[in-house]
């Protein structure tokens, strides 16, 4: 079994952590850059996860309510594949431009199956602003937390299993740094 770090850091100089130091509530915004794990109402009982994984390649296209019906998701981390920071690289134009919005029923479609996780290579769920922390707060009333860019790539699809996440509760920002690690049958490379 090989382990693959897939969480995204940021060294002080990318634009993204710029961007969030000039915020004026720096505090809160340096949460959402990177890796992270949005908490707005509450956070997972536990700060470490086991769970197995349901992959949904969203490269083309998100979801519809007819890929998620028949999905087993109960206690797994769903992660939704969309390509963009394999495509784009994280945190520039390209990347924020990029729609990976998730419908509305299929949202409840997927709460519905009980996910621990969704676990995203990308900006998150929903459009940005107030859908996005609206879809978050839908998932965290159904004890499903949203993960935020993770480095994924198509290769790994094939052999991914399952993640471990760790993520520190004490940070004072709605939106808290994690670890990712993806557990697969062979080695991949990541951006």
């Amino acid at each position: 079994m090989n382990r693959k770090n897939i969480s995204i850091e940021l060294s002080e100089e990318h634009p993204a952590y710029q961007w969030a130091k000039r915020q004026s509530d720096s505090v809160d915004a340096m949460g959402h850059i990177g890796t992270h794990i949005d908490c707005y109402t509450k956070m997972p009982l536990e700060t470490t996860y086991n769970t197995p994984v349901h992959i949904i390649d969203c490269s083309l296209a998100m979801p519809t309510l007819a890929q998620i019906e028949a999905l087993e998701l109960a206690g797994k981390s769903l992660i939704l594949f969309t390509g963009n920071v394999e495509e784009n690289g994280y945190g520039n134009p390209s990347y924020g431009a990029k729609s990976t919005v998730l419908d509305s029923d299929v949202l409840d479609s997927i709460l519905k199956r009980s996910p621990a996780f969704i676990v995203i290579d990308s900006y998150g769920i929903g459009a940005h602003g107030d859908e996005h922390i609206s879809f978050d707060k839908r998932c965290e009333a159904h004890n499903c937390f949203v993960i935020e860019n993770v480095c994924l790539t198509k290769p790994m699809l094939a052999t991914l299993h399952s993640l471990e996440i760790s993520f520190d509760p004490t940070s004072a920002s709605t939106g808290k740094r994690c670890d990712v690690i993806a557990l697969s049958h062979q080695e991949e490379k990541c951006l």
